[in-house]
């Protein structure tokens, strides 16, 4: 278990500092010793940040300087400040956190009786052994033979068994990253609202599936806007706000600027921004592939590289990690597994402990399933079915929203895949349905020009393109226009112009009519609304 250090040792004046804040805390030596005691106290949290070993180690050098006698209090907190130094050299616990505990075990006993600048010397002191010991261990001094290189071990005996704790029961584990994959646009990102509404105010999961303690979500989305999406999306779906935080970007290595947040080299930063928030139950990474800081991520290695800091980092601090991604296109047939359908390398999937797909429902075009792929901490889950709503969040503000149904669906997520991809070919969402598209074109320009929208209306209405596309953003359009020579044209002038498409071939228009533009006249290189050049292509 590795310990990443998130600070430097503390100054005398920075330990003066916050020995006299604590001091301001402290309301009678008494109850402070008998706080001081309480093996229960900061057992929950202790053991959620820093793991059970580092806990009892806390819970053990706090218990034996409350239980020791007045006379022998400061000799046991002697061996107490030994043991915790030892603690952070063998990156059982982090440095910061030895100095707070020391500093609170000092002022709750009064500082043993002795002048508090002596007592806040000996803390530094000992942080001061931790750190050479720790940079002993890391770092061969300057001018002495390298280190052989060894292997980072720990006895299974001196190793205490942690209970696995779910976020999303069945789900969602805690310390652990999850994957969430799906094609473009069918709701994954109003899925992560959904689940920081859920974790930001310990509601209740769908299906009965059990619900969660509240806690903090940091939120990380590199597709949508800040204001205009994401925000609209956390009120409809009914998130404390005060619990979201938003990361929108790094500062450059320098401390100045603005940088896109890297996996390679900030995850510290966002293990800081975890441990002083407290209280963060859950990360949002959407897409991941956003922030791999340069890795196009199909290298194994390479992968394996940039992921596991952010899993170590979970593990250590007891934060769930959901990361989207999109799902690749089908091959071999059609008969890849969902599983191997995670876009990127199969580093991706290997370390996530869990891995979930949005896929449409093939009969109904507004459902939605939500379906495990990969589970390796519990039973297989039962898949949700869920369609987005919009809601009004705001004067002219409308967002979407995942409703969930009340009931589990038994849908194979292999056969929903391939069900769904195969009605999406039907729909002009693959290069499959090309030669339907072919077709289409011939028949609806036989007789001539026709304008562009009553084209796509016409396509849509034929189950040749999706709602939401335009014919220039569809594939298979783009290479039947290509393949025919389709040419688009602009019709009139001024605010009644609009643009045409027609087969080179037709025959219903000379091709030099009398009094038609001369071809070498002004240019015009605008493009239209539906992002055809004006001209006569």
């Amino acid at each position: 278990m590795n310990f990443h250090q998130s600070r430097a040792p503390l100054t005398a004046d920075e330990l003066k500092r916050r020995a006299e804040a604590l001091s301001a805390t402290v309301q009678g030596s008494d109850q402070d010793q008998s706080r001081a005691g309480d093996e229960a106290a900061d057992t929950p949290s202790d053991e959620r940040q820093f793991g059970a070993t580092a806990a009892k180690i806390l819970r053990e050098v706090k218990r034996s300087v409350a239980l020791a006698s007045q006379d022998a209090k400061l000799a046991v907190f002697t061996e107490a400040a030994a043991t915790l130094a030892d603690a952070v050299a063998n990156q059982w616990v982090p440095k910061s956190v030895m100095v707070d505990r020391l500093s609170e075990i000092a002022v709750a006993h009064g500082y043993f009786g002795c002048d508090r600048h002596e007592i806040e010397k000996m803390i530094g002191q000992s942080v001061e052994r931790a750190s050479a010991a720790t940079q002993k261990t890391d770092q061969p001094s300057i001018g002495s033979k390298p280190q052989k290189r060894r292997l980072i071990a720990h006895r299974a005996s001196d190793l205490e068994p942690e209970k696995l704790v779910w976020v999303w029961p069945g789900r969602i584990p805690e310390g652990k990253l999850v994957l969430l994959g799906g094609p473009p646009g069918l709701g994954k990102s109003q899925l992560t609202a959904f689940m920081s509404a859920v974790v930001s105010n310990g509601g209740h999961w769908p299906c009965g599936e059990g619900s969660t303690l509240p806690g903090d979500v940091i939120f990380m989305s590199a597709e949508d806007g800040v204001q205009d999406t994401i925000i609209p999306r956390l009120m409809a779906a009914g998130a404390d706000r005060e619990r979201v935080h938003i990361v929108s970007a790094a500062t450059k290595p320098d401390g100045t600027g603005r940088k896109t947040f890297s996996l390679k080299t900030d995850v510290d930063l966002l293990e800081d921004m975890a441990r002083k928030i407290g209280t963060v139950r859950l990360i949002i990474v959407d897409p991941i592939s956003a922030y791999m800081g340069g890795s196009d991520g199909n290298g194994n290695v390479e992968t394996r590289e940039v992921l596991e800091p952010l899993a170590d980092m979970a593990n250590r601090l007891r934060i769930a990690v959901v990361a989207v991604t999109h799902l690749n296109k089908g091959g071999g047939g059609g008969n890849q597994s969902a599983l191997n359908r995670f876009a990127g390398s199969i580093a991706f999937v290997a370390a996530a402990r869990a891995a979930f797909a949005v896929i449409e429902d093939p009969e109904d075009d507004e459902r939605r399933f939500l379906l495990q792929a990969k589970n390796n901490l519990g039973k297989k889950c039962q898949g949700l079915a869920f369609r987005l709503e919009q809601r009004l969040v705001g004067d002219d503000v409308i967002s979407s929203n995942v409703m969930f149904e009340g009931d589990h669906v038994s849908e194979s997520i292999d056969e929903a895949l391939s069900a769904s991809e195969n009605r999406g070919a039907k729909k002009g969402q693959s290069g499959g349905g090309k030669e339907d598209v072919i077709q289409f074109l011939r028949d609806i320009l036989s007789a001539g020009p026709v304008d562009v929208l009553e084209v796509e209306r016409q396509a849509r209405a034929a189950a040749l393109l999706e709602d939401d596309k335009r014919l220039s953003k569809s594939k298979a359009f783009r290479e039947a226009r290509a393949e025919l020579g389709v040419r688009s044209s602009r019709a009139g002038f001024g605010p009644g112009s609009h643009y045409v498409l027609e087969l080179p071939d037709a025959s219903w228009a000379p091709k030099k009519p009398m009094g038609a533009p001369s071809q070498t006249g002004a240019p015009m290189d605008d493009l239209g609304a539906h992002g055809e050049v004006g001209g006569l292509q």
